[in-house]
């Protein structure tokens, strides 16, 4: 009966991480997709900047910000991958619990929060 608890109760902490993974990855999601919007919208302006003669001191702004709206859109998408491959390990982290385990216990939400 010990063993069975001892593997519930890990099984419950498996499950709080993967929650903690899973909230993350929405962040981090939104993020990124903030980022790639500001970067459509920056290189649209570029294009408009790049048609007009006498825009030289926006078209090197515009560079400027683009370079910036590409870097952020970088970084966003990288910290999403990792974030969606710590979310998989957890994934499969509770799922070879489950299998141990035979059922998934109950964590409720506020459990969740006092942790």
């Amino acid at each position: 009966m010990s063993d069975n608890c001892d593997l519930e109760n890990r099984t419950i902490e498996a499950i709080r991480h993967y929650r903690e993974a899973l909230a993350v990855v929405e962040n981090l999601e939104r993020e990124e997709g903030s980022a790639h919007r500001a970067l459509t919208r920056t290189l649209l302006e570029l294009g408009r900047a790049m048609r007009e003669e006498d825009a030289l001191s926006l078209k090197d702004n515009l560079f400027e910000i683009g370079s910036a709206a590409v870097s952020r859109s970088d970084e966003a998408s990288a910290a999403l991958s990792e974030a969606a491959a710590r979310l998989d390990s957890a994934r499969l982290t509770v799922a070879a619990l489950e299998r141990q385990l035979g059922y998934i216990p109950e964590v409720s939400v506020a459990a969740r929060d006092s942790t």
